[in-house]
């Protein structure tokens, strides 16, 4: 009886540690990049220049439509998304205009949103934009936390910017207004990289996932699947980690980008099955889909003519696995 006593104790005195380490761990997520930028009053502008290789199921939309924001909300729902990182451009941009509707739609439905912050030209003006990001959407319950703290992610346009110094001085700007009010996760493209910026965020990301895909390797599915185990090792610092897919990419219809462009083939869909395994196989917390509708790059999982709702249904599948 002794024995036994003195076995349980020992059990419990080598578990507590890993339930602890479980306890605190950041809640699963399978977040989308959402576009929030699309107009039917400026067909030229939104879906003709630049073109669009697919085209969504039911023709072109307006995003400031109330209807197609909460279609959106409830396909993501449905199909295993967790939530939204929507393209945010600054106060009174239209991206800006539809944030507090997809809000509203995200909290009948249950969905989390969060800003992707695209681009600050000084560390003053991303503080500004971060600042009325907390006073006028962050505090919405729907908005995507992490320990607590309403979460902005941003994009690499702004640390091609500013640099890391530019980010730490609008840092300080920030805190002076709202001192560990917020949680923010950077671009960390590559191991040296994420090793630079991890004492300075909570989570990193990698958006352009074209540029790995493109690379030729003779066993695709081994190095992908090393991929994203060295990725998401090399996040070992930081609060939260995270792996990104991408289901394809096609750009070649935007002007102005320097050739010649990345094209990654879908393979009829299994190329986004195969990076799902690879990524769900890597331990992340967060699952992140490159994109949920940007179309003129090709690499949304929004139901389209030419693919009809292959992609959604993956992710219904797949994320039933991750999240459970």
């Amino acid at each position: 009886m002794l024995r036994r006593s003195l076995l349980t104790a020992l059990s419990a005195l080598v578990l507590a540690p890993l339930r602890v380490l479980a306890a605190t761990r950041p809640k699963k997520e399978v977040l989308a990049f959402y576009y929030g930028w699309y107009r039917t009053k400026d067909a030229q502008a939104h879906w003709q220049n630049p073109g669009s290789p697919n085209m969504p199921i039911r023709g072109p939309y307006d995003s400031q439509d109330d209807a197609v924001i909460t279609r959106h909300v409830d396909q993501a729902k449905a199909n295993g998304i967790s939530g939204f990182i929507a393209s945010w451009w600054g106060p009174n941009d239209a991206t800006d205009q539809q944030l507090p509707k997809l809000l509203r739609a995200a909290g009948k439905a249950g969905l989390k949103v969060c800003a992707y912050v695209e681009n600050a030209a000084t560390p003053q003006a991303l503080a500004e934009q971060v600042l009325y990001l907390h006073r006028t959407h962050a505090g919405h319950r729907q908005w995507l936390t992490l320990d607590g703290r309403p979460v902005v992610f941003l994009y690499d346009r702004v640390l091609q910017t500013l640099g890391l110094e530019g980010w730490k001085q609008a840092k300080a700007l920030i805190e002076q207004n709202a001192k560990g009010a917020l949680a923010f996760i950077a671009t960390g493209n590559g191991r040296n990289q994420i090793a630079e910026r991890a004492p300075y965020f909570d989570g990193v990301h990698i958006y352009d996932m074209a540029f790995y895909l493109n690379q030729k390797r003779d066993i695709s599915w081994l190095w992908r699947r090393q991929f994203y185990s060295g990725w998401v090792g090399y996040q070992k610092a930081l609060r939260v980690k995270t792996a990104t897919l991408m289901p394809g990419y096609d750009d070649r219809l935007v002007p102005d980008r320097p050739k010649p462009r990345p094209v990654i083939d879908r393979d009829r869909g299994r190329l986004f099955r195969a990076l799902w395994d690879a990524a769900i196989a890597a331990d992340p917390d967060w699952i992140l889909i490159v994109s949920f509708n940007e179309w003129h790059e090709a690499s949304e999982i929004e139901p389209s003519q030419q693919n009809g709702d292959r992609e959604l249904l993956t992710c219904r599948s797949k994320s039933a696995r991750f999240l459970r």
